[in-house]
This record gives C-alpha cells, structure tokens and sequence, in this order.
C-alpha cells in the first residue's frame, strides 16, 4: 500500500454512516475513496434517491470544495470504509506535483455536469 502523505487525514466509516449531509456547510475538504463503497443520495419531495455510488480511487465532495457552498448530496457508506481527506492546501500541492490528478478531478465534474444536463432534458 502506497505511503500517505503526513497532511493526509484518512476518515473510516463503518456501514450506514454519513461522511456528510446534503445542506451541510463546506468545511475546506474533498475526499478520494480509499476502500469500501459509497452511496451519493439526494433528498427529494418523495423520498432519497441513490444518485451514484462511489469506491476506491473516486473523489467525494469536490463540488462543494470548489463552490466553498453547502453540500450538494449526502454520502452515506454502503459498508465499511475508509477515505482520504484532503484539506485546499493538500489538494493544491498534490495537483502541482501530479497535474493528473487535477485532470481526474475536471473530467468528473464534466461527467457530473453532463449527466445533469441529461436529467434535466437538455441533451
């Protein structure tokens, strides 16, 4: 297993437990899926939908990181599981040493923004 940087904070959660709530305020960090899985729920009017489920090498919440707004979904664990927490300084200078990680990262949001766009007729 690779060595975690020491500005790394590694977060396990054990099965049904929120890494986060939809509506909770920012706190300044993003998430990579180190083991387990992970379901990404909306709240709506009839009741929770799963929206996606996430697992090793997937990032959590960079919506949120990058707007500096409330969280967009809640994430809940499907089992147990551990992820890395990356603080705005942590993620600024793992993307100046590996510029593919940032690349991860946009195609993501891309892919996010185009499934929203589908959802919401536009494609």
């Amino acid at each position: 297993m690779p060595v975690v940087p020491s500005n790394v904070t590694i977060v396990s959660l054990e099965l049904g437990e929120e890494l986060f709530h939809e509506g909770d305020p920012n706190n300044g960090t993003m998430y990579v899926v180190r083991s387990g899985h992970f379901a990404v729920l909306k709240h709506r009017s009839d009741g929770t939908e799963i929206v996606t489920e996430l697992s090793s090498g997937d990032v959590i919440g960079e919506v949120s990181f990058f707007s500096s707004e409330p969280r967009t979904a809640t994430v809940k664990a499907l089992e147990r599981g551990s992820l890395f927490a990356l603080s705005n300084e942590t993620f600024e200078q793992m993307v100046l040493r590996n510029p593919e990680i940032g690349l991860k990262i946009i195609r993501g949001l891309v892919s996010a923004l185009r499934s929203s766009e589908k959802r919401a007729g536009w494609r």
